[in-house]
């Protein structure tokens, strides 16, 4: 209700009733903005429907581009804090987001073998062609022409092997060796929140997809769904030291004295050191991954021998679901669990037996 004055009580007082009273005062809260109005979409899609094969194969693809203008947002990055103001939302905000989505599905029997398969995916990707952004912001930490929600990174280059490698180049104060080197983008030979880079992805993934696959001979039948995604990232790191233990791949592979060549920094205690408590790229990972989601074999029982027990129908399977997980740098989490807060564990491989029956 941004077109209307709120208010609320502040810390001052006024005496009614010939002073025998006290009551509080009101302050106006969020000036209003009485020019608010609906957010405006521009949809457009242009797709063709397709079949071969007598039917048997179908596929679809759609090309879709989405515009939105007029989102609310305030004006408070452009406006410093000095002002004192806490200004209306306004429709302000435009974002587009376009891609192509597409289904192939392929139907056929062969006598006593049936055969199903079913393609799918999309490609989407959006990104923010105006909101309100400080001015002065350096290119390179713009989120105007970026995703939604894409994040500001300091970039990870390696990790200082000795107290040489530290002197050589500029560094976070007080850094030693076994710490991460962050990158001086704009190379003034300071570590500051300068050198902060906008990343291009987020961690919504640009390209989702599934394979369903679905066999039949006689009264055998086997099922699997794989399915994938690309292009997101995950942000996440551990505390470890006093508070919790460190992951194996990481302990494998941390700076010592003695492995001062290595791919992961020294150990340390809970979010102290600046390399985890200031956001960098070495703690982002690419949720990329192919995942056996779903794979069941079952046999009917022929009815001829069902019935003699009582049973119209029966059948026989078991299934495993998470069975196998490919995913190149996501060897600690679950790359399809990003969208929650708090630690991302593996999701637990699941193998079921079971029976139906029909009476």
């Amino acid at each position: 209700m941004g077109y209307l004055a709120s208010y609320t009580f502040n810390d001052l007082m006024y005496l009614t009733n010939n002073g025998a009273t006290m009551n509080q005062a009101l302050k106006e809260g969020v000036a209003p903005n009485q020019n608010v109005t609906w957010e405006t979409a521009t949809q457009k899609n242009i797709g063709f429907d397709l079949q071969f094969l007598n039917g048997d194969l179908a596929f679809t693809i759609d090309y879709f581009y989405n515009k939105r203008s007029d989102i609310l947002w305030k004006r408070n990055a452009s406006v410093p804090s000095t002002s004192g103001l806490v200004l209306p939302d306004e429709n302000l905000g435009k974002v587009q987001n376009q891609g192509v989505d597409f289904n192939i599905d392929y139907r056929r029997n062969f006598k006593d073998f049936r055969l199903g398969i079913n393609l799918n995916g999309v490609y989407a990707k959006n990104k923010i062609l105006f909101w309100d952004e400080a001015p002065g912001t350096p290119e390179w930490q713009k989120s105007t022409g970026k995703p939604i929600d894409s994040g500001l990174y300091y970039e990870a280059i390696g990790i200082f092997k000795d107290q040489a490698a530290v002197d050589a180049y500029p560094h976070w104060a007080g850094a030693r060796p076994g710490d991460i080197i962050f990158k001086d983008v704009n190379g003034d030979d300071v570590i500051d929140g300068n050198d902060r880079v906008r990343n291009d992805k987020s961690r919504t993934p640009r390209f989702t997809g599934g394979l369903n696959v679905d066999l039949g001979y006689k009264d055998f039948d086997l099922s699997f769904l794989l399915q994938g995604a690309m292009g997101g990232v995950f942000y996440q790191t551990t505390e470890s030291g006093d508070f919790a233990n460190f992951l194996k791949s990481f302990y494998d592979n941390r700076w010592t004295e003695e492995n001062p060549d290595a791919d992961s920094p020294r150990t340390y205690n809970r979010s102290n050191e600046y390399f985890i408590n200031q956001q960098n790229t070495f703690w982002l990972h690419k949720t990329d991954y192919i995942r056996l989601k779903n794979i069941e074999l079952g046999y009917t029982v022929p009815s001829i021998w069902s019935k003699k027990i009582g049973v119209e129908h029966l059948r026989i399977y078991i299934n495993a679901y998470n069975l196998l997980t490919f995913s190149p740098d996501m060897k600690d989490y679950d790359p399809e669990n990003t969208s929650g807060s708090g630690y991302n564990y593996p999701l637990n491989k699941v193998i079921n037996f079971g029976v139906n029956l029909t009476f």
